[in-house]
């Protein structure tokens, strides 16, 4: 079934890339909404220690899925043909890595939480995170069998409403009733057992486990994407380790706060790109044209929400924290502008490697994220003498490095020159600096005139003054702001959707394509 996936040719790679994403969105909004209304609720009724204790246990489960899942997820998602015995077999090795990398969570407990974090009073919540294990990889061979068939509505809607489920309405209700940071454990369970099951009943195919000893053809291209996946989770994560090691859970809390206040809609802003680029990628291996020109084009569109959005937070990370968190959380606020900082460079550098791998070249993305970890422990070293803002810092650097490396690799194979890719961004640069310029104006007018004004008032008015100017800016100059290759798209997409064009500014849009 999925080895019949329509390839290049049914259409253009952009168009089917935007078709695959559309769902994906719906259900990203939605998450990013969720995930927003559930965090700040649950900062705010759990505090920073809570959630510092509960970050250890969620540190040692995410690191050990990485390992457990074997890449088999992508490598199944990779493979040109795919039966059913290597999918039954490829289930049957998830469940027993799940099962026994759970059990050795259960049992190992005390000294994982004595030894790798200093933290002997999260010892309990590791433990109990442990099995969930079992539940992750048993979603792994489904998702795979959706994805190679781009079924991402069913993804997106299934996990939106999990996520809804199991943070807004069970964990939110858990921390009211005063269970702490075991609201996050029964959030946590009841996420992934919802979402497992969504994700066997509307599989393609049948995915009873087979012999998990058994020859693997995809094995060994999964092996490589654990490594790097492995790589990629510590540059993300080893700070936050460190930090729980060192500074203890309340920093920690503060820190994984401010970091997931940011993160998350990061991730989800690319995600939903990223799994839609591998497959397509995949059966376009030769196709550098049509890979070049998505690149550039979903660059562009990325740029246009991440640029102006986290530079904002950047300024405004004062009100922000205020607002949302409350007094307990201000000194997160120094750690989120630079973090939000860092989210530029990430949202950028998070399209390359689903090119890269889908291509079939993972060994590249796995030594240029080798090398960028080799340079966070050796920033980490530096900055853990310092602070935890410092820290933070250094989290930027290491993502501008990071991007650095993987969009040159990007850019050489599929021949990106620099003026194209200054052409994708200079829109989406644009708007950052109006969003940052307009952002201090109106701080320095709160604190010139409106002094003594409440922090939400402030933050209220830039939103507004931010995103007026930007739609306006859009509308006035769209082939500066859009740039030629998502002004093209854009035009495509009215001739098959012809009501696009009753949007405002669609018709001028349509009309610089033609010019062009």
């Amino acid at each position: 079934m999925s080895g019949n996936a329509p390839g290049p040719q049914s259409g253009g790679l952009t168009m089917r890339a935007m078709r695959g994403v559309t769902w994906n969105y719906v259900g990203t909004v939605g998450r990013i909404a969720a995930t927003f209304i559930s965090q700040v609720v649950l900062a705010r009724l759990l505090g920073p220690e809570q959630f510092g204790t509960f970050g250890y246990a969620f540190l040692t489960v995410s690191l050990v899925a990485l390992v457990v899942e074997l890449g088999l997820q992508q490598a199944l998602v990779q493979a040109e043909k795919l039966g059913d015995d290597a999918v039954a077999i490829a289930a049957g090795r998830l469940l027993l890595t799940g099962a026994g990398a759970g059990a050795l969570i259960f049992v190992f407990a005390p000294q994982i939480a004595e030894l790798v974090f200093s933290a002997p009073q999260a010892s309990d919540v590791i433990r109990w995170m442990g099995p969930s294990l079992v539940i992750t990889t048993a979603m792994v061979s489904a998702n795979a069998s959706l994805s190679r068939e781009i079924e991402f509505k069913v993804i997106q809607l299934a996990g939106l409403s999990a996520y809804v489920l199991a943070y807004v309405l069970i964990g939110v209700t858990c921390a009211l009733l005063g269970l702490g940071m075991w609201s996050l454990v029964i959030a946590w369970y009841t996420y992934s057992l919802v979402f497992c099951v969504a994700m066997y009943w509307f599989a393609p195919r049948r995915l009873w486990p087979g012999n998990p000893f058994a020859r693997l053809s995809v094995q060994r291209f999964g092996f490589v994407i654990m490594s790097t996946n492995l790589v990629n989770w510590s540059i993300d994560n080893v700070a936050q380790m460190a930090i729980g090691r060192s500074f203890g859970a309340g920093f920690l809390g503060q820190f994984s706060v401010a970091n997931n206040l940011v993160k998350v809609p990061a991730d989800h802003l690319v995600r939903s790109l990223q799994i839609v680029l591998f497959p397509l990628a995949a059966r376009a291996q030769k196709n550098d044209a049509g890979l070049r020109r998505a690149y550039l084009t979903l660059l562009t569109g990325v740029g246009l929400v991440a640029f102006p959005t986290f530079t904002f937070v950047a300024v405004m990370s004062e009100p922000i924290v205020s607002t949302l968190l409350g007094p307990k959380w201000l000194f997160s606020a120094q750690l989120l502008t630079p973090l939000a900082i860092a989210m530029l460079f990430h949202s950028g550098e998070a399209l390359c490697g689903p090119i890269l791998g889908g291509r079939g070249e993972p060994r590249i993305e796995l030594r240029l994220k080798s090398m960028t970890l080799l340079f966070m422990l050796a920033v980490l070293a530096v900055t853990m003498t310092i602070s935890v803002v410092a820290v933070a810092w250094g989290v930027v650097v290491v993502y501008l490095f990071r991007w650095a490396r993987m969009n040159g690799a990007l850019m050489h194979r599929l021949q990106i020159g620099w003026a194209a890719l200054m052409r994708s961004v200079m829109g989406p640069a644009l708007l950052a600096c109006l969003a940052g310029v307009v952002s201090v104006g109106i701080e320095l007018l709160a604190q010139a005139y409106w002094a003594g004004m409440a922090d939400y008032w402030v933050l209220a008015a830039a939103v507004v003054a931010v995103t007026a100017l930007s739609v306006l800016s859009v509308v006035l100059a769209p082939s500066v702001v859009l740039g030629p290759s998502l002004i093209s798209l854009l035009s495509q997409m009215m001739q098959t959707h012809p009501r696009m064009a009753r949007v405002p500014g669609m018709r001028r849009i349509a009309a610089l394509a033609t010019a062009g």
